[in-house]
């Protein structure tokens, strides 16, 4: 036979692997992991947002939240009453009055606009009182409730590799675990007369036409990367070749990572 005739026997790539796709089952089974350790792991569930984000109306800037229709001209002078941080709610705004508020603080009942602190002057010896040198318009630097996530959105969906941004986004929403898909198990060997182990043969005592065994350690950062687990490695896979059926079992039957072990049939 040729070999070129022998080549045409061959399967292609995409037959190969399309055969391989077909006898893979997928792992009807989730588990909940921390969101401090679920990066890069694939979501076994939608993720739906029970809250909106940010929760209430609040301020996207330093500054003072005020009533737009108490702004009469750039002269106008406003009395402060009360000091609103992130994290504390204040009491109701009075007309021609402000309140002092920082980044992330809820708006005060009355108020619909914020002055940043740098189109402000505090009155010297005005005790408590604050210029506003510049026209409010309503609106003007509030971040709305719900105007990043709004309570019902779907947020991350099943079958998405998790990032650091995406478990950010669903701390963000209050959850502390995440469903995702349990990591598959995967077993590795090389086979071949010419492979040596790296580091049981040093380069001066290699005989000739042996070789370093490279390929298992690519596969198991590829396995790493796919979101897997290398259950084992096979050291020596020569059995393989000869009894593959039997050896297999032999060897699954004594890994606790793979209790049991199906063989595809050949098509």
């Amino acid at each position: 036979m040729s070999a070129t005739a022998s080549r045409q026997t061959l399967k292609s790539l995409d037959e190969a692997l399309a055969e391989l796709l077909d006898q893979a089952a997928p792992l009807n089974r989730f588990e909940a992991v921390s969101t401090f350790d679920a990066d890069s792991r694939v979501l076994a569930e939608d993720v739906v947002a029970a809250v909106d984000v940010p929760a209430h109306d609040n301020s996207a800037m330093d500054g003072y939240a005020v009533r737009a229709a108490d702004w009469l001209s750039a002269a106008t002078v406003l009395h402060v009453n009360q000091r609103i941080a992130a994290g504390s709610i204040g009491t109701p705004l009075a007309a021609m009055s402000a309140a002092r508020i920082f980044t992330g603080a809820p708006i005060p009942e009355g108020a619909d606009a914020v002055v940043m602190q740098e189109d402000c002057e505090v009155v010297e010896g005005g005790g408590n009182h604050v210029r506003v040198m510049r026209v409010p318009p309503v609106g003007q630097w509030i971040r709305r409730a719900g105007e990043d996530i709004e309570r019902g959105t779907t947020v991350l969906q099943k079958g998405q590799r998790l990032s650091p941004a995406s478990l950010g986004l669903a701390a963000s929403i209050g959850l502390a675990h995440v469903p995702v898909a349990p990591r598959p198990k995967v077993a590795l060997f090389s086979t071949g007369d010419e492979l040596v182990m790296p580091g049981e043969v040093p380069p001066e005592h290699m005989k000739p036409g042996s070789i370093y065994r490279m390929n298992e350690r690519n596969c198991v950062h590829f396995v790493a990367e796919a979101a897997g687990i290398v259950g084992f490695r096979l050291p020596d896979a020569k059995g393989l070749m000869k009894r593959p059926t039997s050896y297999l079992m032999a060897v699954a039957a004594a890994n606790k990572d793979f209790p049991t072990l199906k063989m595809v049939p050949k098509k």
